[in-house]
Formats: C-alpha cells, structure tokens, sequence
C-alpha cells in the first residue's frame, strides 16, 4: 500500500470526528429545548482491501446519526401529560363552580333558605302584619333568585366550556394538518433507507404530545427498527403511522380527516368522518384529555333545553331542581291546607282538544295529520264501574280499533254502560273538548240519579295517551310527565264553615303503584272526594259530607273545587302526604317547577297582603305558618331516591362536589409526581446531558486532533522522501 493511503486515513477520521463534534454541538445548542431528543453518531469502518497476510483498514464513516429514544417510553410520557392536564382542567373548572357552591351555613342558597323559614317564623308570631309579609314576599324572591342565579352560573359555564372545546377542536386540527405534512416529509427525506429525518421527528414528537393532551387519540407507530448507537439501542424510526379517535382514523401516514363539531341542542360534541363519508360521534370515547376533562365537567348527554343530564354541571342542575322542586312541591301542599272558598289548581298537562271537525275521523288519520301525540292501537279499553259507594261492581271491555272515530269509541263506550244497567245514568261525553264520564239520564226517564261512576282501568288502545288526558291513566306511567311528581301517601279534604270549624273530613288515598284506578289514577283521586254515600261526619246524615258541599272534577288539566250550596263554606287539604296539593298547585304559594323557574307567585309577589298563615278561615290561625317552620325539619324523599331535609339535602350536593374537589386535586398531586418521575426517566434518556456531551465533546476532539497529528507525519515523511537525492 502506498504511503498516501495513509493520508486517506487520516482523512476519513478527520471528517468523521468533525461531524461527530458537529453533532455534539448541536445536541448542546439544544440543551435547553424540551422536545429535542439527543443525537448520536454512529462510526463505521470503510470496506477494507484483502491482502495477504490480512484485510488493510482504509478508514472511517459516519454511517448514521441517530435519535437516542424509546418509542414506548415516550408513550408513557406523554400518556401521563395526558392525564396531568385533563386533571388540571377538570380542577380549575371544578374549583370555580365550588365558588358558588360554598359548603358552608351562612352563605348561599343555604343562608337564603334558613331566611325563608325565619321569615315564615315571624309570620307565625304575627300573622297580621302587613310588614311582616312583605318580609317574607322579599325572603321567598330572593331564595328564588339564589336558585336562579346558580343555574345561570351553571349555564354561563357550560357556555365557556363549549367555547373551550370549540378552541381545542380548532388547536388539534392545525396540528393533525402539521403532522400529515411532516409524514410526508419524513418518508421523502428517508426514501433512501439510509438518511433519518431526525428533526422532523422531534417536530412530530411534539405534536403528537400536545394532540394526545387535547383529545386523547391513540397513536400507532408499525415496522419499528432498532439501532445500536455505540453502546445505546434506539427504538424509534417506524415506518408505518397512524392516529385514531374512538377507532376512526384521524391520520394515516400523509393521510387526513378533520375532527368535525356536533352540534346538540347548542352543545359540542366531537365527530369523525368515516368511509362512507359520514360523521361518527366519538364523544363518550374521549377520556383522559383536556376535551375529556371538560366533557366530564360539562357532560355528554342533555335535555332539549341544552342543558346537560350528566357530567358535574348535569348533577348539580339536577340537585338544584330536585332541592327547588321538593321546596315547591313541599311548600303548596301545605299552602293548599288554607282554607279557600272555592279553589282552581294549575294547569299540570294540556289536553289535545277534541273539535266537531276531528271527532268523526278515523284514530289512525288524526296521528298522521299530526293532532294525536301518537298512533293508537288495536286494544281494549277496561273500564270500572263503581257504585256510590266506591266499590267496583264489574270491569266493562271495549274492543276500540285504529279506523274507530273518538265518536265511534264513545258510542261504544255507551252501548256497554247501557248494556250494563240501562238506567246508571252515566255516559262518556265530549265537554269543553274532552272526553269525560258526566251523570246523564241515560233511559230517558227525565230524571238523572247516577247509581255510581266510571273509571279507566286499563287504556289498552292507548289513545287517552294519544289525547293526553292523563287523568285517566296509572300515575306510575304519567309522574315523569307531570310538574312535579305526586307520593304514594294521601291527604285528608277539609270543609269549614265560616267560624273556621270543620263540618266535614274525608280521607283520601294515593298509590301510585296499585293496580286499582281508584287510588293510582288522578280522576280516581277525584271520584273519591265525589264519592256518596261515604259517612265523613259518622252522623248517619246524608247530607252533610264533602261531597254534598263541593264537587271536584278536572278540567284542561286543573283541578278544580267547586262550590255545590248557597253555605258561607270553604275548602282546604290537610295531611298531604302525597304532595296532592303542590303537584297541583291548589291554593299556590310558589309558582314553578324547577331551579329556573322557581318563583313567588305572581298574585303575592304583586300584592304581599294576601298571604296568609291560616288553615282555617279566620285571620287569627296560625297553622299552616307553623307547619310551614316543621318543614324544615322534615325528612323529604327525593326523586334521586335520597330522603332528607332541605338542608340536609343542599348539604349533600355541596359535600359532594367539595368531595370531587379534593379527589381530583389528589388524583392531579399524584399524576404529578408520576409525571416528574417518568419525565426524569423519559429526559435521562432523550434529554441532552450536558456534562456528557463535554466529555464526548472531549473525545471527539482528541480523535479529530489525533487524525490531523497523522497527516502532519504522513506529510513529514513525504517530504523526508521527497528529499531523498537520486
């Protein structure tokens, strides 16, 4: 080998450690840049030349320059960014809703209710006074508008984290577009097999860290190859790359789709477009991200209205209505024990009314032209007839088909009854547009004695459902539809007279279960306080009990109590244990049926005189003030099934979400020294060390000072050569 090969040599080790400085240099540079992964050289001897007695080296290369990392401790790492900021968002909103929601007894709607049964206390010690009931008007507004402002709060922040969601949907799209673009630039900078897009693989390193805080998509990286740095395995380099939402692709290698907005009922949820083009609601996939975390807060699933069923913000809504409707509910029914002359309830469900232009055309016509609430069906109608002494004497079946007109069912109806005793004198008739059950000289013998009274016992053509006159089916299927949601239980109905004694008492039951109409349905609660022949004042006088003062009978939904006689005589419920009174607004003290609704009744709010402390009817009684005091102590049951007192049942939500306050903080101070520690774990490996790469810095530098010293004395011995005289 000649001597000049020698300096090729050298030469080669020149380059080489130039290169491997350059490398160190910029891994240095970088030091303080959190998503580059440090870089290693890798040394390779060039091809040597066989000879005898053995292969002569010819030099070295620079064969590669690596990425030191590892694909599966970066998972890790930013599995657990993740996580830390999905707790971090789910903390600041959680926080700020506990603001409004203080666990404590003198602020809040706690301190406004307190108020409310103070201001009915001082109405009990005075219930004449006029300032005393403006007192209480102001005391029970402003425990209406606490409800009301909470649930505005409620709104406004469920309105900021849709504009939160809206602004991440908008980050992630720029940063899919990004990667789908650095794919592409990857597999063209490395179609060679030899070159590696080092840089560009630390940009979509980064990216994809931030995308999986965003939404929590999974990332999946095939072909993996592994490459041996001196002395440090890679794992990295994957050739296959794709990104998933709720197991649609987001991404697939130079490959896009958009995350898409849903709209529901004025809301965010997250969408992803499939092959076939349409989109795919992804919402309930999304996890452990910052859209995860608001969605948690905000909730996922959500009435017409917008607001949200579930979630953080859906549990407080719905503590907040159960807590105000079992105020209303709790509230009138007592109210409705003050004695009235006659009463009108509200209106708790609208009847489809029934005109002269629909009453001949066929049941299954009226659904399709959009006038029944839904399709009625081939069934059979069950009704009860009841003597006058309530008890059931026989069930009446009527076949009733969809191509039957409601006058047709009526005549069916009658023809039954007739059938049955040909002078009950009890008919299925249309009054004020609805169908209803009326005493009627049915055998035309100009006299009208009703011998009893017809109940709907079983509707198996649906189509008092399809009319909506709820008074005639079960309340067990009927409750959800309602305000506010009667109790099994009963009350008692009161008659006085105008000195405030009581003439007449009937009890009246209610199960909402049972399969007797009687009790379970709202016109049988009715037909019990018209019932005759029932002894209230055990006097053996026929003359003398509920029924013979006041006739009850609902109309377009309300209850209503009408006087029968001339007598200076009032009526009021008392033991309602059933909530009778307050589901149908019987004497009304508030108005409503929810937290957004909830308010004094207009009548009071305009005029604060008429309230009144008194069940029976005289200015001095005090006994509806003094029951409403006990209210507060009693224990309510609850439609989410808990059974407390008002306080104790705000109590209970606020413990609650202070409780998940504190969960997530911990969980979050937890996910944070996880994160610290795989950080460290993920940084020693990837991160750049600065006092080893001074010490390769070193080496690199002795190598690349070792390699010039050997052309110096190649150089010196060419020119000792060169010398050489012939």
């Amino acid at each position: 080998m000649a001597i000049s090969a020698g300096l090729n040599i050298a030469l080669t080790g020149l380059k080489a450690h130039q290169k491997a400085i350059d490398v160190t240099s910029n891994n240095i540079s970088n030091a303080s840049n959190p998503d580059y992964v440090r870089e290693r050289v890798v040394f390779s001897n060039l091809k040597p030349i066989n000879a005898i007695p053995g292969d002569i080296g010819i030099g070295v290369e620079i064969s590669a320059i690596n990425r030191i990392t590892d694909t599966f401790l970066f998972n890790r790492f930013i599995n657990t960014s993740a996580l830390l900021n999905s707790l971090k968002t789910q903390k600041e909103y959680l926080q700020e809703i506990g603001t409004y929601f203080p666990d404590v007894t003198d602020q809040g709607l706690y301190k406004d209710l307190k108020d409310f049964f103070n201001a009915w206390a001082d109405l009990a010690s005075n219930p004449n006074d006029g300032s005393v009931k403006v007192n209480l008007a102001n005391k029970t507004q402003k425990l209406a508008d606490t409800f009301h402002l909470l649930r505005d709060k409620l709104k406004n922040i469920r309105e900021s984290i849709n504009e939160e969601i809206d602004a991440r949907v908008k980050e992630a799209n720029t940063i899919i577009k990004n990667i789908a673009s650095l794919n592409k630039e990857i597999t063209l900078h490395e179609a060679n097999g030899k070159s590696h897009a080092n840089e560009l693989r630390d940009k979509r390193d980064a990216l994809e860290k931030r995308l999986k805080e965003i939404i929590d998509v999974k990332i999946f990286k095939t072909g993996i190859k592994s490459y041996d740095s001196q002395g440090e395995v890679t794992i990295d380099y994957s050739k296959n790359y794709q990104i998933l939402l709720g197991g649609y692709p987001l991404i697939d290698g130079a490959t896009y789709h958009e995350i898409k907005e849903i709209d529901v009922n004025g809301n965010i949820d997250i969408g992803v477009v499939k092959d076939d083009f349409s989109i795919a609601n992804v919402t309930s996939s999304i996890q452990n991200s910052e859209i995860g975390a608001l969605f948690k807060v905000r909730g996922t699933d959500f009435n017409k209205d917008g607001s949200p069923k579930n979630g953080t913000i859906g549990e407080l809504i719905k503590s907040l209505d159960n807590l105000a409707a079992n105020l209303i509910r709790s509230t009138n029914s007592i109210y409705s024990y003050s004695a009235q002359q006659e009463a009108v309830g509200i209106q708790t469900f609208k009847p489809i009314p029934i005109s002269d232009n629909i009453i001949n055309t066929p049941l299954s016509l009226l659904y399709k032209q959009g006038i029944l609430e839904h399709d009625v069906r081939n069934g059979i109608l069950k009704l009860d007839v009841l003597d006058n002494n309530a008890e059931v004497k026989t069930t009446l079946e009527i076949s009733i088909k969809k191509s039957d007109s409601i006058q047709k069912v009526l005549d069916k109806i009658n023809e039954k009854i007739y059938l049955y005793d040909d002078s009950f004198d009890v008919k299925a008739v249309i009054e004020n547009g609805e169908i209803k059950f009326r005493a009627r000289d049915t055998n035309s013998d100009n006299e009208i004695k009703p011998k009893g009274s017809i109940l709907v016992k079983d509707d198996g053509s649906l189509m008092f459902s399809a009319l909506k006159e709820y008074e005639y089916l079960p309340l067990s299927q009927i409750n959800n539809k309602l305000p506010l949601k009667l109790q099994d239980g009963g009350f008692y109905v009161n008659v006085y007279n105008e000195n405030g004694d009581i003439i007449a008492k009937r009890e009246i039951k209610v199960d909402i279960n049972s399969t007797d109409s009687r009790y379970s349905t709202i016109q049988g609660i009715i037909n019990q306080i018209n019932t005759k022949n029932i002894d209230d004042n055990s006097d053996n006088n026929p003359n003398n009990d509920v029924d013979d003062y006041y006739q009850a009978y609902i109309l377009n939904g309300r209850v209503i109590f009408s006087k029968k006689t001339d007598e200076n005589t009032y009526i009021g419920l008392d033991n309602d244990l059933s909530n009778f009174g307050g589901v149908f607004g019987i004497n009304q003290f508030f108005e409503g049926n929810n937290s957004s609704n909830i308010n004094l009744a207009k009548k009071l709010r305009e005029n604060p005189s008429l309230i009144h402390a008194y069940k029976a009817p005289n200015e001095g009684n005090n006994e509806v003030a003094n029951e409403m005091l006990e209210l507060q102590f009693k224990k309510l049951h609850f439609d989410d099934g808990i059974n407390a007192t008002l306080y104790e049942y705000y109590r209970i939500t606020t413990t609650n979400l202070a409780n998940k306050i504190n969960e997530i903080s911990s969980k979050e101070e937890y996910t944070q020294t996880l994160f610290k520690s795989i950080s460290n774990e993920y940084y020693s490996l990837s991160g750049v060390n600065i006092d080893e790469e001074l010490i390769n810095l070193e080496k690199y530098q002795r190598g690349y000072q070792a390699n010039a010293k050997v052309i110096t004395t190649i150089n010196n011995m060419l020119d000792a050569l060169f010398g050489i005289k012939q």
